[in-house]
């Protein structure tokens, strides 16, 4: 009986106001938003190609990300897809959800930063950190560095760096 009451109370409730997407929260992160070829940063050796799109009504940034080339240049197939949205509801942080061919789950959270690169953290084992930083390069590229922390986030060690360059 209490579930029937509470499920007729949950069709009764008002739905949320629509959020307007256009707004400058919404769009900082639009930068990213393009077919890329990427490449391992002071390479022209395209190792991946990301298709990243606008999408839910211009909430939300999907990547599609397919890597064919591995670390010394050997072959790899790996691939992961992301979602990203700014969380209004949530206090105003960026969230990305990101999942990958290897079974990883990341989620992470962050915000632009004041020199308008997108840094988004997530945590690891006990006392680690993963941060992830996309950036809009002056020639319309975008990098993103990844780097790792055991310390709670007092030093960082360089993951990988990439350069993403228009198709």
């Amino acid at each position: 009986m209490i579930h029937a009451i509470l499920f007729a109370a949950l069709l009764q409730a008002a739905p949320p106001a629509p959020i307007d997407c256009t707004d400058a929260d919404h769009s900082a992160f639009i930068f990213w938003v393009g077919d890329w070829n990427v490449s391992a940063t002071g390479t022209d050796t395209v190792v991946a190609r990301s298709v990243i799109s606008s999408t839910a009504g211009g909430c939300a940034i999907e990547e599609d990300y397919h890597q064919s080339v591995g670390p010394g240049g050997v072959a790899a197939t790996y691939h992961g897809v992301s979602f990203s949205t700014f969380d209004q509801r949530r206090g105003g942080v960026w969230r990305q959800f990101y999942m990958d061919s290897n079974g990883a789950v990341t989620v992470f959270e962050g915000g632009l930063s004041d020199g308008g690169a997108m840094v988004l953290e997530a945590p690891g084992a006990p006392g680690s950190i993963q941060r992830m930083t996309v950036s809009p390069e002056p020639d319309g590229s975008v990098r993103q560095r990844g780097e790792s922390s055991t310390d709670g986030g007092a030093t960082w060690t360089p993951g990988y760096d990439f350069t993403y360059r228009r198709r």
